[in-house]
C-alpha cells in the first residue's frame, strides 16, 4: 500500500514538472515520438503479459496448479488485462494525433495512460521477479506520460 502510494506520488511529481513549463515546441516529429512512446509502452505490457504466464509455467509463482500459484497469476494477468483496456485506448488517441489536436489529444492520452499505471502499480506479488516485470510496464507507461506532458501545444 505504502509502496503504490510512492509509485503514485512519483508519477504525479514527474507529470507535473513535465507540464510546468520544461515543455518543449511541437512538431509533427513531436507527435511521431508520442505515438512510438504510447505504442512502446503497449508493446513492454503484452510482453509483461507473456512473462507472466512464462513465469507461472516456470512455478515461479509456486507449484504449478497450486491454489495459491493460480491466484497470483490471476491478479497479475487481471491487472495487466485492466492496464491494457487503457493502454488500448491510448494507442488509438495517439493514432489520430495531430500537431492541430495534440493540446486536446495529450490530456486524454495522459489520462489513459495514468489509469494504466495506477492499475497496475497497485499489485503487489511476494515475487522479486514478478514485480520487476510489472515496474518495467509501469516504467514504460510513465516515460510515455513524460514524453507526452513535455511537449507544449501549437
Amino acid at each position: 500500500m505504502i509502496q503504490t502510494r510512492r509509485q503514485v506520488a512519483i508519477l504525479l511529481l514527474v507529470s507535473m514538472i513535465a507540464y510546468s513549463g520544461y515543455g518543449f515546441a511541437c512538431s509533427a516529429n513531436d507527435v511521431s515520438k508520442v505515438k512510438k512512446k504510447v505504442a512502446d509502452a503497449a508493446a513492454i505490457l503484452n510482453t509483461a503479459a507473456k512473462s507472466n504466464r512464462s513465469l507461472y509455467q516456470s512455478g515461479v509463482y509456486g507449484a504449478v496448479g497450486s491454489p495459491s500459484a493460480i491466484v497470483k497469476r490471476q491478479q497479475v494477468a487481471q491487472a495487466i488485462h485492466q492496464a491494457n483496456e487503457w493502454l488500448s485506448m491510448a494507442v488509438e488517441r495517439a493514432a489520430s494525433l495531430t500537431v492541430d489536436t495534440l493540446p486536446q489529444g495529450k490530456t486524454d492520452i495522459v489520462a489513459l495512460l495514468q489509469k494504466a499505471s495506477i492499475i497496475l502499480a497497485a499489485v503487489h506479488v511476494d515475487n522479486e521477479n514478478i514485480q520487476l516485470v510489472l515496474t518495467s510496464a509501469v516504467t514504460a507507461i510513465n516515460a510515455a506520460v513524460t514524453l507526452t506532458l513535455a511537449i507544449k501545444g501549437v
